[in-house]
């Protein structure tokens, strides 16, 4: 192992230990609150409830500890095992957008700048996996009722594939930029800050390049970037 490789190990080691303390945080948090709600449905407690809203604080509670215990794992997923299938990711972008217009969230005006680009190798639920989490962000950066996100896929002058999402969202200051990606950075209160950094863990296990650009009031767009012939 050569010094390069030595520090890159380090890194990924450090993101790793933050990000499984913060989960870790983040579940047991998760089943304090589902054995609190149980203890309230037991009788004879002398309090007087809704039993269907206290399960469904139980049932949503747990698929959130669920959600993010998923999450760690795809994070942790050996960077081979992205599949040998090619993907037209044109085309699995189009259906996407295609899905999310017709059952997506509200307010989302859904936009698309699409050409046939060369085939990648990749895992399609993992991608998928990883646009939803991006729209997420975007979405968690939207002013008023209504925004406009829009994808657009090309190949640039390198020869690679690059997809860019842009959105009509509140921006980000450029200190916030500089740690977007960083596990459990976050500037939404009740929000844990994994989001980006798992979809950046997703897409360098494809062995593309994830950059962001962005300025307060006037949105953000993503670029992911990856050579078809070498990932």
């Amino acid at each position: 192992m050569d010094e390069n490789e030595a520090a890159e190990m380090r890194r990924s080691l450090n993101e790793l230990g933050h990000l499984a303390s913060g989960i870790g945080h983040h579940v047991i948090n998760a089943f304090s609150a589902i054995v609190s709600n149980a203890e309230i449905l037991r009788p004879n407690m002398g309090i007087h409830v809704d039993p269907s809203k206290q399960a469904d604080t139980i049932i949503r509670t747990a698929l959130d500890a669920a959600s993010v215990a998923r999450r760690l794992i795809d994070f942790t997923r050996p960077i081979t095992n992205i599949g040998e299938e090619r993907l037209a990711l044109d085309r699995l972008v189009a259906d996407y957008v295609e899905d999310r217009r017709q059952d997506g969230p509200p307010g989302i005006i859904w936009k698309t700048d699409l050409v046939e680009v060369p085939k990648i190798r990749g895992h399609a639920d993992h991608l998928r996996e990883m646009l939803d989490l991006l729209v997420e962000n975007a979405r968690d950066a939207m002013v008023g009722d209504t925004m406009t996100i829009t994808f657009s896929i090309r190949v640039d002058h390198r020869g690679w594939v690059a997809l860019e999402i842009s959105d009509t969202g509140r921006g980000m200051r450029p200190e916030d930029l500089e740690r977007a990606v960083e596990p459990f950075y976050t500037t939404k209160n009740g929000h844990l800050g994994v989001g980006l950094s798992v979809a950046n863990g997703i897409w360098r296990r494809h062995r593309g390049t994830l950059s962001l650009r962005s300025r307060p009031g006037e949105g953000t767009t993503l670029s992911l970037c990856v050579d078809p012939s070498m990932n």
